[in-house]
């Protein structure tokens, strides 16, 4: 039945005449660059329409998480099976590879420290890209040592979330490193020669606070792709916090095409539900997103009325083949 979208609150839905003016500017910078078209992914964790994606989440820690993020508190681990060494790994891509499974994503909960350790599982990745598989991996804010192992197993891709305020990392990822840790882990991935894939979490801490300096802080490092992905408050937080307003979810995806008008740019699977959903992705296609997770009939309408070419992948976002 089609979703009708007309009395979505201000609050929610409202777009300013000046952001609505810099979202047609996004939009040509990325058309300019990229062509008129956008990509549509569905990960494996997730079905739409009854097809299930081709890049499930494994979790080496099973549904444990030290760190007890407040934004998750390890329920976003629950739904990945869990893999804790090599031998657990081996067994599902075993299975896996029979169903025509493209690639998997190495996750997990975190340490105290704030990384993934994935250590029990590396020796396994050798064997899966014997088998064809594409592996990303959630390293989280990896030491040196962790970047270096990922790239000696042979990981094609490393997802690692951006945070650009020291107050939202103590305060909602119970670290107190601060942005310098971020700034630590990003130079040990680039240093490793990892192909790395930076998540910025708009709306981590309830609102805006350090988004742009994510952004910015990105500037120092040669990336070649930006994901964006939105608090979901209803994972964890309840009616604590409720979605940041859509206007800020743009501005921020306005500004990130500003500062990196030749780098493809994607829209992660993580995004609130409901009517915010649809009415933001609406709007990231207007700004021209390069790619989007998880797709809805909404996106897929807009994307047509602005004679977009579509086409479909079953993995994450982030890939790149």
């Amino acid at each position: 039945m089609k979703k009708d979208l007309s009395k979505i609150s201000k609050e929610i839905g409202f777009i300013p005449d000046e952001l609505a003016e810099r979202v047609k500017s996004a939009a040509d910078i990325s058309w300019n660059n990229f062509g008129r078209k956008i990509t549509f992914y569905l990960p494996g964790m997730f079905t739409i329409y009854g097809k299930r994606g081709k890049y499930p989440a494994i979790s080496v820690t099973g549904g444990d998480c030290e760190l007890q993020c407040k934004h998750c508190l390890g329920k976003l681990l629950k739904p990945m099976p869990p893999a804790r060494n090599s031998e657990e790994l081996l067994a599902l891509a075993t299975k896996w590879k029979n169903e025509g499974i493209e690639g998997i994503l190495l996750s997990g909960g975190s340490t105290l420290e704030g990384y993934v350790p994935l250590y029990p599982i590396l020796p396994a990745v050798p064997k899966l890209k014997e088998m064809g598989f594409y592996i990303s991996a959630h390293t989280g804010f990896a030491t040196p040592e962790l970047a270096n192992a990922v790239k000696q197993a042979g990981v094609d891709q490393v997802l690692i979330d951006v945070v650009g305020d020291d107050d939202t990392m103590q305060n909602i990822l119970n670290l107190d490193g601060g942005v310098a840790l971020v700034e630590r882990s990003l130079d040990a991935l680039f240093d490793a020669g990892l192909y790395v894939a930076p998540h910025i979490i708009v709306g981590l801490d309830g609102k805006i606070k350090g988004e742009y300096n994510a952004l910015e802080l990105l500037k120092n490092y040669p990336i070649e792709i930006l994901e964006y992905v939105v608090l979901m408050p209803a994972v964890a937080m309840n009616n604590e916090v409720r979605p940041i307003p859509i206007q800020d979810a743009v501005d921020i995806l306005v500004e990130g095409r500003r500062m990196y008008p030749n780098i493809e740019q994607s829209l992660g699977c993580a995004r609130p539900r409901g009517n915010y959903r649809y009415i933001l992705e609406q709007w990231a296609i207007r700004a021209g997103i390069n790619r989007m997770a998880l797709w809805s009939d909404i996106a897929v309408e807009e994307a047509q009325k602005l004679r977009l070419d579509i086409s479909y992948k079953y993995t994450c976002c982030s890939v790149s083949t």
